[in-house]
């Protein structure tokens, strides 16, 4: 215990873990790499998740669920809890006096996944490369690639890489609220397989493809039927994406030129753009990366509610933010990580500084600023246990463009989510198995 004290007082000065924590997966660390230990007043809980049996955590769950916030912070309230707050929700509480608040619940490290995803996050200790610029992940087991980070970039490829199931099926709603009215919801059925995740792979040798992802829309009646493939890239630099569309007049997948960075999403009123999909994803090439260090911050964390209440709810979706009562913010540690563009590229966003849960490597808050330098937008993960996974995943991700009190939301339909433990069939995401099954 002395020389995890040791280690952590090293890393509040240096933001690097040492030798000692690598040798520490299993003892002071957690298996994806966190800190087991519970913080210095206890705030934080020790990880444990581990120690439940599924209907034990399940049952876990609903009474989490059913507990009331401990405080709310308010405007008034900010002075005393703005070391626990990222500037995106100080900003939201400065902008928002009336009617933003932060409810913050006891804190409960409910992240866990399957035993053979951890076994091959040890190997990666050993075995998993990124290439020298940072930007490609060469190498890796079926596991978190970086639980002992060396870089900025490690943190981010743990992010796009991290545990979300091996196959899942999600019903979503997209939404987007200015001040003094709702766009129409977009509707879709999303499909992901991450190949990273075949638990039949036996070596830390990668195909370029990180994931397939399918999107279907199905409502409005004016976009219903088309639909959006993707083969994400592990490796931009040498492999980019590839990506076809779906239009319903048409009958036929069309190839669509690579698309990524800063191009604008048509669903999101531009509110979000390409390399905002799943908060962050894509290459990592046109930012200068700085690993900031460690911090104990109020993020959002189990929102259970959220995966059984549709986001369109009227009642949720009030001007400027969602309602205070559909969050639920608990203190965790988070590493910080900040990217500035480099002089020679060109982004919509001049620096983003990023919040990475360290129960499951995903990015749950982020900072973003305009070419001034200035605050300018701000992303929000609510994150949700799913038993099915099992593992933490979004309930909902919502965008908040500071400047005009617009917001866009990504979230759970509250029904339709399934995950699976194997594979889909072979060919399940090529383009023409997809217009086979869009023409059905």
């Amino acid at each position: 215990m002395k020389h995890l004290r040791l280690c952590c007082l090293l890393l509040l000065m240096h933001p690097l873990w040492s030798p000692l924590a690598a040798a520490s997966l299993s003892a002071e660390l957690t298996p994806v790499g966190a800190e087991r230990a519970a913080n210095a007043d206890g705030s934080i809980p020790a990880w444990n998740a581990d120690q439940y049996s599924p209907q034990e955590h399940l049952q876990w769950m609903r009474e989490i669920t059913a507990e009331n916030p401990v405080y709310q912070i308010t405007a008034d309230k900010l002075e005393q809890h703005q070391s626990l707050l990222a500037p995106g929700l100080r900003k939201m509480l400065a902008l928002y006096p009336e009617t933003f608040a932060i409810p913050v619940y006891p804190s409960h490290r409910t992240a866990r996944q399957p035993q053979w995803t951890y076994d091959n996050t040890r190997k990666n200790l050993d075995d998993a490369r990124i290439s020298e610029s940072g930007d490609e992940l060469l190498a890796a087991w079926p596991g978190t690639p970086f639980p002992v980070p060396d870089s900025p970039q490690e943190i981010i490829w743990n992010h796009q890489t991290r545990w979300k199931g091996v196959f899942f099926s999600l019903h979503l709603y997209e939404n987007t609220v200015y001040p003094s009215r709702l766009v129409d919801s977009l509707e879709t059925v999303i499909e992901s397989y991450a190949t990273y995740y075949d638990p039949q792979r036996q070596s830390p040798n990668l195909d370029w493809r990180n994931l397939y992802y399918f999107s279907h829309i199905l409502g409005p009646a004016r976009l219903a039927g088309g639909g959006l493939l993707i083969h994400e890239s592990l490796q931009p630099k040498r492999h980019p994406r590839q990506a076809w569309i779906y239009i319903t007049g048409e009958r036929r997948m069309r190839r669509i030129p690579t698309s990524g960075y800063d191009a604008p999403l048509f669903n999101a009123e531009g509110l979000r753009v390409v390399d905002e999909i799943d908060v962050f994803n894509g290459p990592l090439d046109r930012y200068n990366w700085e690993l900031v260090g460690k911090r104990e911050m109020l993020i959002p964390y189990n929102n259970q509610k959220m995966r059984y209440n549709r986001c369109d709810d009227p009642q949720a979706l009030t001007p400027y933010h969602i309602s205070p009562r559909a969050m639920r913010f608990e203190k965790h540690r988070v590493w910080v990580v900040e990217s500035r563009l480099k002089p020679d590229q060109r982004h919509l966003y001049q620096r983003r500084t990023f919040y990475v849960d360290e129960d499951t490597w995903s990015i749950v808050m982020v900072d973003i600023y305009d070419k001034d330098d200035e605050l300018w937008r701000f992303t929000l993960r609510f994150s949700a246990y799913y038993e099915q996974m099992p593992g933490m995943f979004s309930s909902m991700d919502a965008y908040h463009d500071l400047d005009s009190g617009a917001y866009f939301l990504q979230c759970s339909a509250g029904e339709g989510t399934a995950f699976y433990q194997q594979p889909p069939p072979d060919g399940y995401f090529s383009p023409l198995n997809i217009r086979k099954r869009l023409l059905r």
